[in-house]
């Protein structure tokens, strides 16, 4: 019986590959979320599902991840055959800042979404540096702990090829910010590229032991419809215009939903070799490149 464990599974993309996943026969699925009480998105899609199991754990607390990994190892046996790490910080209020901007706005959010009418900060480095080291936890240090985690889960299982598959971004990619002149997104872009290297060594570490390590660009997805209880419209709108941005560069994008981002970078899993150990892939299949 295949078994994936889905880091990050209670909206957008992770929850679409919950949903997809829980379809296929014999597949046990654990949808791994922060706050399962607050999921209400998954809560709702895996209603009755007997081969969907949540469970929790904070990526930026290693021993919660361990915890998780325990729980999984419980049900099967001590093993797992796929690991997906979806997990990110995607902030819609910071995500796309650049460093200026973050002088003030990552001070000013936490107070910012209490009053519309609280006064902002002066700028401070120091809210640069929090809002990075946010970031860094959960985009770089996140993918560490997730796969140190349940490494002695995916090493016990008697799957030909052992598969980790970390949920990665073309703003990672040094080629992709030249052409693309994308010079905000900084906490996002920079912990993203720290998280690639990440899965890069560990694809480098474990080529000896049947497994392939890849980092996967899943294209330009529109989460916005799970995220809050009634979607947000804003952050979709937002997507859309970076997506219109880049096609009038001359970078083709399409805008993709969960789902179909989801059943394309399933067809890409599915059909792993170990000679793709370390590759940055499209979601599509092919290696990423501009």
């Amino acid at each position: 019986m295949p078994s994936y464990a889905v880091i990050g599974a209670s909206r957008g993309i992770g929850l679409a590959y919950v949903r997809q996943l829980a379809t296929r026969p014999d597949t046990t699925v654990f949808a791994i979320v922060r706050n399962a009480s607050a999921s209400t998105h998954l809560t709702k899609a895996t209603a009755g599902l007997k081969n969907v199991h949540v469970v929790e754990a904070d990526i930026a607390d290693y021993a919660s991840v361990e915890r998780a990994a325990k729980q999984v190892a419980k049900v099967t046996g001590g093993t797992l055959d796929v690991l997906i790490h979806n997990a990110a910080r995607t902030d819609p209020a910071t995500i796309y800042l650049g460093f200026d901007q973050l002088y003030v706005v990552a001070a000013s959010y936490a107070v910012y979404s209490r009053s519309r009418d609280a006064p902002t900060p002066s700028p401070s480095m120091d809210a640069l540096d929090a809002d990075f080291i946010e970031a860094y936890k959960i985009n770089a240090l996140g993918v560490i702990h997730s796969i140190a985690a349940f490494l002695p889960l995916l090493r016990a299982s008697t799957a030909p090829t052992k598969k980790v598959v970390v949920i990665s971004t073309p703003g990672a990619d040094l080629n992709f910010i030249r052409a693309a002149g994308v010079g905000d997104m900084a906490a996002y872009g920079i912990t993203k590229a720290a998280g690639l290297m990440a899965a890069t060594k560990y694809a480098v570490k474990l080529k000896d032991e049947g497994f392939v390590v890849v980092s996967l660009a899943p294209g330009v997805v529109d989460t916005g419809e799970t995220m809050g209880e009634s979607g947000n419209p804003d952050a979709s709108a937002g997507v859309a215009q970076f997506v219109e941005g880049m096609n009038a560069k001359g970078i083709p994008m399409e805008l993709l939903t969960p789902e179909q981002s989801v059943a394309a970078q399933l067809k890409t899993i599915d059909a792993l070799t170990l000679e793709q150990n370390g590759a940055f892939l499209n979601y599509t299949g092919e290696e990423w490149s501009l």
